[in-house]
């Protein structure tokens, strides 16, 4: 069945033909094609009517809230075309209850709890609601109107409203958005949620609970693949900081304190001496004085044998004191659950840690101290090298499709997932003309830290091409920053001030909502700035069609960071894959600046120009062919816009 709404543009046909295939072999694909080529559309009109035939269900992840709107919208584009062919299918956004608990949005003590934590907090609140002992009132609204609980049920059906549509809706009427979507999870044909919900065992097993079935029933989507790596090595890792510590010495001064390792010891001395591990460790491998972030590899065994050689006790009795830690910090947050807080427990947490960091498998990982703050808040850090580990689940589903416009080498993206030898590894062109889209470079400046430290002059020139160029053309332009640190360097230089036209700042504590707002503004303005950052929220996964967006400046080349984190991580790949540098630096930096110069062309009428500020541009023409440099951007810009 063809389920596609639109005149199929270049390409998409193949891209459809392409996932129906592997649906049908139960083959694994990994799919590139460029941005604002139509890749949800397509997906959808191909797994929608096989998962439907099938008794399938489909579990569609995305990276951001703005991705899902997305998708949300495209369904809603099927079921207006084909009514009678899509009767019946539902698709519900799902988000987590950091956004979707109207309890947590109006408590800020609440706002960054963990997944656990929150629901640890949301069945203690549903217990004291059915109980008449008052609890979280939006659910306990829920359980007392069932006549208003189906109308809502019934108005999600009919309008497939997005996630900020529900919540709207739902806070008007003082009803649970989270119990409601979470009820209708099991009528779905499609579930669109956030990684997460895949790959943290916990959410997952809820998931499938919802949907009545288990992997094998499940076809998975994972939108914008490129972000899967990284954000699986994150989720595998694990830190403790200063701050942590020092917020368990409170939580034993508030709570009392325990002897442990039958009194040889207190909970609050053993913290006492994990401090002055870590400040130890701090010293002794990074020094006394640090100029910005610095990090440095710790042997497997250093904090362990250090922590536990200064309270006398032998290391084989670590798991004696991680199990007494896990026992505290348990009972501190079934007190909070009962006090309405949040059921949080560093103590709980230290636990944890430690016995992660214990029994972490040396070939995945490497431990680190890092110090971002001149001592204030250093931290020990376990770091997953290998995406693998998180990613195994994958193998489980019915079969998986990972799609985005930058996932070049295929190779390396399938293995490092560890995908099976025979997925399928397909990539398709830009659907779109050449004579939309420009790329050009300035060979004279770049933000090479070394050189930007030395050579002052070059933050003066790169200011003076981002001014020129947004005081020269009244057109929406993004300002796309390789670092929020760089950004706020210009910012600082009072860079706003020299420019003659709204600008609007992306900020790293913005919430999601707040991001949205601002975000809505520039779209509708003409001719304004939006100062953002490579890799962000922006940049990857929103659209910005016809002259919501036609200037694109991207300032320097995004690679990583050189910090011991990342040295391991190329050392680990070109042990493995013999790629090392290919795999984790020019392969991921290749992808953010293509991903950031993807907003400017998301039809086949958009026109738009991307200037980099950066001579090291020219190594990336392999991934951006159209690249050329210019001596005079301004008349560059003009001429492409008359052309």
């Amino acid at each position: 069945m063809d389920l596609f709404p639109y005149k199929y543009r270049p390409y998409q046909k193949e891209i459809v033909e392409s996932i129906r295939n592997c649906l049908e072999k139960r083959k694994h694909l990994v799919l590139e094609s460029g941005t604002g080529s139509g890749k949800t559309i397509c997906a959808l009109s191909a797994v929608l009517p096989f998962a439907r035939d099938n008794e399938k269900k489909i579990v569609y992840a995305t990276r951001t809230n703005a991705q899902q709107r997305q998708v949300i919208l495209e369904f809603r584009a099927i079921k207006k075309n084909f009514p009678t062919e899509t009767q019946g299918m539902l698709a519900v956004a799902l988000q987590g209850r950091s956004h979707m608990c109207l309890l947590v949005r109006n408590n800020p003590s609440l706002e960054k709890g963990s997944a656990d934590e929150l629901a640890r907090l949301c069945a203690q609140e549903k217990k004291k609601a059915r109980r008449n002992e008052d609890g979280c009132e939006f659910f306990r609204n829920c359980i007392r109107n069932i006549e208003e609980i189906d109308k809502a049920m019934e108005w999600i059906k009919e309008n497939l409203p997005l996630a900020e549509e529900v919540l709207k809706y739902c806070e008007e009427r003082k009803i649970c958005p989270y119990e409601i979507s979470r009820n209708l999870v099991g009528d779905a044909l499609m579930v669109v949620v956030p990684y997460i919900y895949v790959f943290d065992s916990t959410l997952r097993n809820l998931l499938l609970d919802w949907l009545g079935v288990s992997e094998k029933d499940v076809i998975l989507i994972i939108d914008e693949a490129h972000n899967l790596p990284d954000y699986l090595r994150d989720l595998m890792s694990t830190y403790l900081s200063m701050y942590a510590l020092n917020n368990c010495l409170n939580e034993v001064e508030n709570h009392g304190d325990l002897s442990i390792l039958q009194g040889k010891l207190s909970i609050y001395e053993f913290v006492e001496k994990a401090k002055i591990t870590l400040d130890e460790l701090r010293k002794d491998f990074l020094g006394e004085l640090n100029d910005g972030e610095k990090d440095a590899l710790l042997p497997p065994d250093s904090f362990i044998e250090e922590l536990f050689e200064k309270i006398d006790v032998d290391t084989k009795e670590i798991d004696l004191v991680i199990d007494a830690l896990i026992a505290y910090g348990e009972q501190v947050k079934r007190l909070k659950e009962s006090e309405g807080k949040l059921p949080r427990s560093y103590i709980y947490r230290l636990g944890e840690f430690l016995s992660v960091w214990n029994t972490a498998h040396e070939d995945f990982y490497i431990r680190l101290i890092v110090d971002q703050t001149n001592g204030k808040n250093p931290r020990l850090e376990l770091y997953c090298l290998d995406p693998s580990v998180g990613g195994e689940v994958i193998h489980r589903f019915y079969t998986s499709i990972h799609m985005s416009g930058t996932l070049s080498p295929l190779d390396e993206y399938k293995d490092s997932l560890g995908l099976p030898e025979d997925t399928d590894l397909i990539s398709f062109p830009s659907p779109f003309q050449r004579k939309n889209r420009k790329v050009i470079y300035v060979g004279n400046v770049t933000t090479k830290y070394d050189e930007l430290k030395q050579r002052h002059h070059l933050m003066d020139r790169i200011e003076s091409y981002i001014c020129s160029i947004c005081n020269s053309f009244k057109r929406n332009t993004i300002v796309f920053f390789p670092s929020f640190e760089l950004m706020n360097a210009f910012l600082d230089r009072k860079i706003t001030e020299k420019i003659s036209r709204k600008v609007y700042v992306e900020k790293r504590e913005m919430k999601q909502s707040e991001l949205m707002d601002i975000v809505r503004d520039f779209k509708s303005s003409k001719g304004s700035i939006l100062f953002s950052v490579i890799g962000g929220r922006i940049s990857e996964g929103m659209d910005f069609p016809a002259e919501e967006l036609e200037i694109a400046i991207v300032v320097g080349i995004p690679y990583p960071k050189p910090t011991a984190r990342q040295r391991g991580l190329q050392r680990y790949y070109q042990k493995k894959f013999g790629k090392g540098w290919e795999y984790t630096v020019k392969a991921p930096t290749a992808r953010k600046l293509l991903q950031a110069i993807g907003r400017l062309i998301r039809s086949e009428t958009d026109r738009g120009i991307a200037i980099i500020l950066d001579r090291r541009a020219p190594r990336f023409r392999g991934y951006i062919r159209d690249l050329t440099l210019t001596r005079n951007p301004i008349h560059d810009i003009e001429k492409f816009f008359l052309s």
